[in-house]
Order: structure tokens, then C-alpha cells, then sequence
């Protein structure tokens, strides 16, 4: 391990000296691909590959995999030289789970994304879902402040945001998904989940006021 901190020098290799790791155990779907592949097309090549003397991939499998999306045809790379077979299996490991084993602090991350969407920032670039964006409330504050428009402009619809916690968000979440039922084509919103709330809603009043 020590030659490596040692000789850490960065080399450009032809992307098709590299191969995947055949039995890594991690791996990395179409939609992942393309969103490393919007990151090197935003950033650059910002991270090296770790490989093998003889190419093996160790470290940056869906870096790989993106540059060859791309149509990159050389790519940086760190070689570990003199590692026995099984330290660079067991790296292959090592990189993807020691990287799971962090925690988010959402409160910052939620700040942090808001600011970078008031800058104008596509947020997709960051990794982080639509689905996720929505769990973090990232974007409220902007649609708080929405003007008023006269009764004449309004869309039928309406947006409404819920700051749910804790376990709070899993149950709303369930019951949603319990009461969705294909959507009728005559109904005029085409929202699922906006029929399945307001179903439950409704039914909630009508059993309140029966009391």
C-alpha cells in the first residue's frame, strides 16, 4: 500500500486499456450511467480511476462506464502497482461499501440545494432524485412566494406542500398507495396521488361529521 501513496502519480491511459472488475459486486443502472456521464460533462474528468497494473478496474467502474458513453478515448488513472489478488479484491469492496457507511445531515443538504436552485443550478446534477428533492421540501420557499393571480388566471389545479414528520410521511405515504385505483379518464385531474388524497380526505370529513 505504501508504494502507492508513494508513487500516486496520475497517468492517461486509452480507455480501452481498462476493464471492469468481472465479479464486482456493485452495480450501476442505465439511469446512474447517464447521471455520471451529465457530471463529467459538467465538471470534467475530476476523479481518477484506480486500476491494476494489467487494467483491472478497482475504484471508478461507472466512471468507466460513462466515458465510454461519452466517447472518451483516454481517461486519468492511479495504477496499484504491487498490491497482492487479494487486496485488490477486497478493495473493490472496500471503495463502494466504506462510501455507504456516511449519513446526510438533511437540514444542511436541504439549505445547501435550495441555495444552488435560487442560483439558477440544475439540481439533477447533484445525484439527488426528484422523489428526494420533494422528501427535502427543496423549492417551498419559492413556491410560497408565488403571486396572487386574479380569480380569472387560476388553473383548476393547485399545488400543496405538507412538512410531514418522522414517521408521519410513511404513513400519509401508505395510505396514498393504498387508495390509488386506476384513474378514470373522465376525471379531470390526472394526478393519482392527488385523487387518492383528496378520496381519503373526503372520507375523512364524511366519518368525522357522522360523529
Amino acid at each position: 500500500m505504501d508504494a502507492l501513496i508513494d508513487k500516486a502519480a496520475v497517468e492517461v491511459w486509452p480507455i480501452g486499456r481498462l476493464r471492469p472488475y468481472e465479479r464486482n459486486s456493485r452495480r450501476h443502472s442505465p439511469e446512474q450511467i447517464q447521471q455520471i456521464a451529465a457530471s463529467i460533462r459538467e465538471w470534467g474528468w475530476t476523479m481518477p480511476i484506480l486500476a491494476a497494473d494489467d487494467g483491472m478496474v478497482l475504484a471508478g467502474h461507472g466512471r468507466l462506464a460513462a466515458g465510454k458513453l461519452l466517447g472518451i478515448a483516454e481517461v486519468p488513472v492511479i495504477v496499484a502497482r504491487g498490491w497482492s489478488e487479494n487486496q485488490k479484491r477486497a478493495y473493490v469492496i472496500a471503495d463502494n461499501r466504506l462510501t455507504d457507511a456516511s449519513d446526510w445531515d438533511d437540514e444542511i443538504l436541504r439549505l445547501e440545494l435550495n441555495d444552488l436552485l435560487a442560483g439558477g443550478f440544475e439540481l439533477l446534477l447533484t445525484g439527488i432524485t426528484e422523489d428526494e428533492l420533494t422528501k427535502l421540501s427543496v423549492g417551498v420557499a419559492a413556491l410560497e412566494a408565488m403571486p396572487e393571480l386574479p380569480n380569472g388566471e387560476r388553473s383548476p389545479y393547485r399545488d400543496m406542500t405538507f412538512i410531514l414528520y418522522g414517521e408521519q410521511w410513511g404513513t400519509v405515504d401508505a395510505a396514498i398507495k393504498a387508495a390509488i385505483k386506476p384513474r378514470d379518464p373522465n376525471s379531470p385531474n390526472r394526478s393519482p396521488q392527488g385523487n387518492a388524497l383528496a378520496d381519503i380526505c373526503a372520507e375523512y370529513l364524511l366519518n368525522h361529521a357522522q360523529r
